[in-house]
């Protein structure tokens, strides 16, 4: 099953538990929003109600927004509006409409002619000149440039590989707090994403590399290889390619990503309209029936849960468009992945199928996958379109697993052991201590006598009390 993300926010800061009863099982913060103080006091109110869930924190990044100095004044169009770097003094250009950027590279990539967009593309204006103390503009649209909203030049991209000092403090924020995923804007090669991976190293979070712009489409087969899971943030990515084209885009990434196992999150205005309204439009329910459909490991909800009027509403909506959509996937009986050769798969592709026949069938009333790692969990997750568990015995790795597809992820009781199975008995112990029919056949895989490299090669179909016996 698809899992929710949702965004907290000034509606629902106060109301993690009641999220997570809700179904939420990753919270997302953007660092771009509010202030240091108060994303620490969120973060750790969510590990205090919740220590299960986990925590998907946006950094500011590459991406251009507005600051917090900006003209608020709505503006008509026609009008002149003045673009400036930041901790420039705005009032000497003698206009009320000036904005402040916090990302001077975009004095790099505007030229004369341009058209360049604001707010996910709500806003337009053209480039009438650029020098080197402000960016002027010509609003083709009435409207406000808010603060912290989004910049775009279509088709551009941007040069630096390199970490900035900005980059490394947010990052170095988010290993400390040992949140579990960190959002990088506007990864469009994999040698930038190399580096952010490199700068956390052996630290708290995963990153997870935002699809938003051309460049990353023309290098996403490499960004794949190395990425643990991936965003599409279709706000961006529809203004700096062809809004026309982002449904395509969509399908295409998602085929991509299913491919190398690499879990999908979809983002931007799923819902929308239920910032205002207590019912979703019937294209909202269409786009996330469509999400799930096409493999999305999670779907993302922003500003519905950040902001908006229906929190809770928006992620009840959301649930039940998930689970209709996943009851038609399981009587349809379809495998997300059957046109593969099996002469291309690889060991741990060959077990994950062998399971997702045997997950398949009414004899056994559930698979259980025990994992140290959780690495072989990407390979299950390609395959069985019906909920499994995964135990492990961190909470670490079980907040990771948090982001796959139909992944119900179980804390063990036991530590795993590497040189014996013992640790095997106690989680069918544990099952059963929890309410799990001792009677009933299970399906178990896990690395059983492995030799390096290898991933889930033990697949055990047996009753819990037989396994729970072996201890003595």
């Amino acid at each position: 099953m698809s899992k929710i993300i949702a965004t907290v926010g000034p509606a629902t800061e106060n109301s993690i538990r009641k999220l997570a009863d809700l179904g939420v099982k990753i919270f997302r913060l953007n660092l771009s929003h509010n202030c240091i103080e108060w994303h620490v006091n969120v973060i750790n109110n969510i590990r205090r109600i919740t220590p299960s869930s986990s925590i998907l924190v946006d950094i500011p990044g590459r991406k251009i927004r507005t600051t917090l100095k900006v003209c608020k004044e709505q503006f008509k169009s026609g009008q002149i509006i003045y673009l400036v770097p930041n901790n420039s003094n705005k009032y000497s250009l003698g206009s009320r409409f000036v904005y402040e950027i916090n990302n001077n590279i975009l004095f790099n990539m505007a030229k004369k002619g341009m058209e360049i967009y604001a707010d996910d593309g709500r806003l337009s204006f053209y480039i009438k000149d650029v020098c080197n103390e402000y960016i002027t503009l010509i609003t083709k649209c009435d409207g406000v440039l808010q603060e912290c909203k989004g910049i775009n030049i279509p088709e551009s991209c941007f040069d630096d590989k390199e970490l900035n000092d900005k980059d490394k403090f947010f990052l170095d924020f988010c290993c400390d707090h040992k949140v579990d995923f960190v959002g990088i804007s506007f990864v469009d090669n994999a040698d930038y994403l190399k580096n952010i991976q490199k700068y956390i190293g052996e630290r708290s979070p995963k990153a997870i590399a935002k699809i938003e712009n051309a460049s990353a489409i023309k290098n996403l087969s490499e960004i794949l290889k190395i990425s643990f899971a991936i965003m599409i943030d279709r706000g961006d990515l529809s203004v700096e390619t062809n809004t026309s084209s982002i449904g395509i885009y969509q399908k295409d990434i998602l085929i991509e990503a299913n491919k190398f196992g690499v879990p999908v999150i979809v983002a931007t205005e799923m819902l929308h309209s239920m910032q205002e309204s207590i019912n979703p439009t019937k294209a909202e329910c269409n786009d996330i029936t469509n999400s799930v459909l096409d493999g999305a490991s999670c779907l993302m909800l922003s500003g519905e849960t950040a902001v908006g009027r229906n929190p809770y509403e928006s992620i009840e909506t959301m649930r039940s468009i998930i689970d209709l959509t996943m009851k038609y996937i399981l009587d349809m009986n379809k495998n997300p992945l059957e046109h593969i050769d099996s002469n291309q798969l690889s060991q741990a592709d060959l077990m994950a199928r062998s399971v997702s026949l045997i997950a398949s069938s009414k004899m056994s009333k559930g698979l259980v996958c025990i994992s140290k790692t959780g690495e072989g969990v990407k390979f299950l997750a390609r395959y069985i379109n019906k909920d499994f568990y995964c135990i492990t015995d961190s909470y670490h790795i079980l907040r990771h697993l948090n982001i796959f597809r139909s992944v119900r992820p179980i804390l063990s009781d036991a530590v795993f052991k590497k040189n014996d199975r013992s640790h095997i008995y106690s989680i069918a112990k544990q099952l059963i201590n929890s309410g799990w029919n001792p009677d009933l056949l299970y399906t178990f895989i896990y690395v059983s006598e492995g030799g390096e490299g290898l991933r889930l090669n033990t697949i055990q179909i047996n009753y819990l009390k037989s396994l729970a016996g072996f201890i003595v």
